[in-house]
């Protein structure tokens, strides 16, 4: 059994493993996003742009017409208030902290777009197939719409 464990050693220990993590670069969260990307299609849902350079935050969808952001956030990285997330048990403190920066992050940038007249809205990971979210997408959408005048 001791030599089972032993093969299973990290090689790299400290700094060296940090080093290589460091480089390692998010894909998005593809099936979730995925997923919305589908139900704005068979909802009738257009005019959105994905991940604008141009707004603080870069939303996963924004809708230019009306200034409504939408994010698309897993539950364990953007701490879902409703989701039990178990930290990892290897380097717990590391993962709080990160887990907690990124929630920060997010109602860093919320605010600083509701600040400049955006609405947004947050779809969490276990959210996207019930498809509650999309009423509150479309409330959101209705309220900022111009109407002719």
């Amino acid at each position: 059994m001791a030599r089972l464990l032993d093969s299973k050693k990290d090689p790299l220990e400290g700094r060296a493993r940090s080093e290589l993590m460091s480089r390692v670069r998010s894909s998005g969260n593809k099936s979730t996003e995925l997923a919305v990307e589908a139900t704005l299609c068979d909802e009738g849902l257009n005019g959105w742009i994905k991940h604008p350079t141009e707004v603080p935050g870069r939303p996963d969808f924004y809708f230019p017409a009306e200034k409504v952001a939408v994010f698309v956030d897993g539950c364990f990285w953007h701490a879902c208030p409703r989701c039990d997330r178990n930290t990892p048990s290897t380097r717990p403190e590391f993962w709080s902290a990160k887990i907690e920066a990124t929630r920060l992050r997010d109602n860093r940038i919320r605010r600083k777009l509701r600040g400049a007249g955006f609405s947004v809205i947050r779809v969490w990971e276990h959210e996207v197939k019930d498809r509650r979210w999309v009423g509150r997408l479309r409330i959101a959408l209705a309220r900022r719409r111009v109407s002719p005048t």
